[in-house]
């Protein structure tokens, strides 16, 4: 297979897994409208984010990395493949049940430690099966992912998608539960997701449970513990530290425009998804290092116009209205908008991150990986302390761009130590100077429209101009446009 066939491949199950990421996680945007509008006041819209933020950071720890593992050896073991699932989802499996009984049992502590207050103990309570749901549903996902299944896996998120708007009209809007609304949607959609992947399980099942085969997974699996933990504690700290540093209401209008911000990280969760089974696929081909060099240029391009094309037109969609004069974004919410930019620009180095993790794979290096997320831990934590109190939502949203460039920089030369790659440092350095001019010029002038759309038009052209483009892909995209 040519290089231009496995990028075909790889481009077009990125872009189904880009409408299963999509839909799984646009829930908060398709209910922005009513979640703004329908929840008493912008605390609890913190309620919510503080809620969702302990039940992300405790998915690292329910599967404690082995969904990573079960992955790297379904392509590269030397145990049949029934036999690392069924090995891999009996200790996920007890793992999960002990965690949510210990949650279900602490949830008061628990409430305190994550609200400052016990009373929302049966927020925790939720969550606790929310988890435990969840868990289970993860490595029959993975499954549909190495098996290159991306229509049945995009049909089930799609699926788990409608139910779950359903239930939170029911909830939120037509009885009114607020957060707990969201959570009963949110386990009721889990049950049922849990029950429609039971089937793609059932060869997997045949596979015998082996202890040998454990002791291969964790050691691989655990490693990416505190690498999950870490970089959980890059996406989320930011959340808890407002409510603490600042104040509930804060977060609450921080909470929706992170969330816009956050668009890039759907594309960048779905190239993952694809990503992973395909670089292991193709690792003992000859030309599998020029492949990864070309998809770190064409990932980097497709990022940066996403950023580019979010900060300038953003504003615009969040203030659309849609009826009886609510937009999309309710105003109150309205003066958290400046950070979207620097959340987007956040998850294109995030995305940067995730290409790069090649070489850290196929070495078995995951050990490795604490360095890079830990690293940017402590930047995150650290800048947040110093940015926020001084710099408020802006000083937070630097601290995201500037934990997630070091995650980017410090595996790019850990990886080409282990597992060099001749990248095309030229064009990607290109690419992020036309990122950080177009952006100055958002922040240091109050652009028009006009404007904005003259400077989006202009960059293709710009792009030809200097010699971005190569005379292969001029080609390539004449022809796409022929047709």
């Amino acid at each position: 297979m040519s290089i231009i066939d496995h990028l075909k491949r790889l481009t077009r199950h990125s872009f189904i897994y880009t409408i299963s990421t999509f839909v799984q996680r646009a829930l908060g945007f398709v209910l922005l409208p009513v979640y703004t509008s329908c929840l008493p006041d912008t605390s609890a819209y913190g309620d919510y984010a503080l809620i969702y933020t302990f039940v992300a950071f405790m998915n690292i720890v329910y599967l404690y990395g082995m969904d990573a593992a079960l992955m790297r050896y379904f392509f590269l073991g030397e145990y049949k493949r029934e036999d690392i699932y069924k090995t891999a989802f009996t200790a996920v499996s007890i793992n999960t049940f002990f965690l949510s009984i210990l949650i279900y049992l602490f949830a008061s502590p628990l409430a305190e430690v994550v609200f400052s207050d016990s009373g929302y103990a049966f927020f925790i309570k939720i969550a606790a099966g929310i988890l435990f749901l969840d868990a289970l549903c993860n490595l029959p996902y993975q499954i549909l992912r190495a098996e290159e299944k991306s229509i049945a896996y995009t049909c089930i998120r799609t699926g788990r998608f409608i139910v779950e708007l359903v239930l939170n009209i029911v909830f939120v809007v037509k009885f009114d539960f607020g957060v707990k609304g969201i959570l009963y949607a949110n386990f009721i959609a889990a049950f049922l997701n849990f029950l429609v992947l039971i089937p793609f399980q059932f060869k997997y099942f045949k596979g015998a449970f082996r202890k040998d085969a454990l002791k291969v997974l964790l050691k691989f699996a655990l490693p990416m513990l505190p690498n999950g933990l870490a970089y959980l504690t890059v996406e989320v700290s930011d959340k808890y530290l407002m409510n603490t540093l600042l104040d509930k209401d804060t977060l609450g209008i921080y909470a929706p425009s992170y969330k816009f911000g956050s668009v890039l990280l759907f594309v960048v969760l779905a190239f993952r998804t694809a990503w992973q089974p395909f670089f292991l696929k193709i690792a003992k081909e000859s030309a599998a290092k020029e492949i990864y060099s070309k998809v770190l240029t064409y990932f980097t391009l497709a990022g940066v116009m996403i950023v580019v094309l979010g900060s300038y037109y953003i504003e615009y969609i969040v203030k659309f209205p849609i009826y009886s004069g609510k937009t999309i974004m309710h105003s109150a919410y309205w003066d958290g908008i400046v950070i979207i930019p620097i959340i987007l620009a956040s998850y294109l180095f995030y995305g940067i991150y995730v290409n790069l993790t090649v070489g850290i794979y196929i070495r078995k290096k995951t050990s490795m990986m604490i360095v890079f997320t830990g690293l940017a831990a402590l930047v995150n934590v650290g800048s947040n302390f110093y940015l926020m109190p001084h710099y408020g939502i802006m000083g937070a949203a630097a601290a995201t761009l500037l934990s997630y460039a070091v995650m980017a920089v410090s595996i790019f030369i850990a990886n080409q130590r282990i597992y060099p790659v001749r990248y095309e440092y030229g064009r990607i350095l290109f690419l992020l100077i036309y990122l950080t001019v177009m952006l100055f010029l958002y922040y240091q002038f109050n652009l028009s429209f006009i404007w904005r759309t003259g400077l989006i038009i202009f960059s293709p052209l710009l792009f030809l101009l200097s010699g971005f483009l190569k005379k292969e892909e001029i080609t390539f995209l004449k022809s796409k446009l022929k047709r």
